[in-house]
C-alpha cells in the first residue's frame, strides 16, 4: 500500500512538466462577474489592440520553468467604451498589456486584432491582463458577445455558460 502511494506520488512529480494546462472555458459572464465585483475600477472596451508582438514571452522548451510569470508590453486600444446604450463612447489611448505565463504556457494575444477588453484603471493608467486561459480579453468577439457584455453591464441576463 505504501509502495503504491509512493509510486503514484513519484509518477505525479515526474509527470508534472509534461501535463497539459487545464482551463475553464473562457466565459464573458464569468469574467464580467469577476471584474464587476473587484475592488479595482474596470472599463469594457471594444476595438483594435495594437502592440509589438515580438515583445511577447517565448518559452524555451529546454528550460520551461524560466518563462516569466508576466511580461508588460506598451499597447494601444482604438475603439469604443461600453456605456448605458452600448459601445458608443469613442476611446483611443494607451494601455499596458500584461501577458501572463502559467509555467510554460504563455498568453499569445494577436496584435492588431479586434478585442473586447476589460481594462483595469489604477494610479499608473490602464492595464489589460491576458493569460493562457484568456484573462480579461476576448479576441474576435462576435456581435452576440458584445450584446451580452451590454446586457451584463446594464443588469440584464448575464448567465455564465455551463462548462
Amino acid at each position: 500500500m505504501i509502495r503504491t502511494a509512493t509510486a503514484m506520488l513519484l509518477g505525479l512529480a515526474v509527470a508534472g512538466p509534461a501535463t497539459a494546462l487545464s482551463c475553464l472555458p473562457h466565459d464573458l459572464a464569468r469574467t464580467f462577474e469577476r471584474v464587476n465585483s473587484a475592488p479595482e475600477t474596470y472599463f469594457a472596451l471594444h476595438g483594435t489592440l495594437e502592440f509589438d508582438a515580438s515583445l511577447l514571452p517565448e518559452v524555451d522548451m529546454a528550460d520551461q520553468q524560466a518563462a516569466p510569470p508576466e511580461t508588460r508590453i506598451p499597447a494601444r486600444i482604438s475603439g469604443e467604451a461600453l456605456g448605458r446604450i452600448g459601445f458608443n463612447r469613442p476611446f483611443e489611448g494607451p494601455v499596458t498589456l500584461i501577458s501572463k505565463c502559467f509555467g510554460p504556457w504563455c498568453a499569445q494575444p494577436p496584435a492588431g486584432g479586434d478585442v473586447l477588453a476589460f481594462v483595469r484603471q489604477d494610479a499608473e493608467g490602464l492595464t489589460l491582463t491576458v493569460d493562457p486561459c484568456g484573462g480579461d480579453a476576448f479576441f474576435a468577439p462576435e456581435p452576440d458577445m458584445l450584446d451580452k457584455a451590454h446586457r451584463c453591464f446594464t443588469g440584464g441576463p448575464c448567465e455564465p455558460e455551463q462548462p
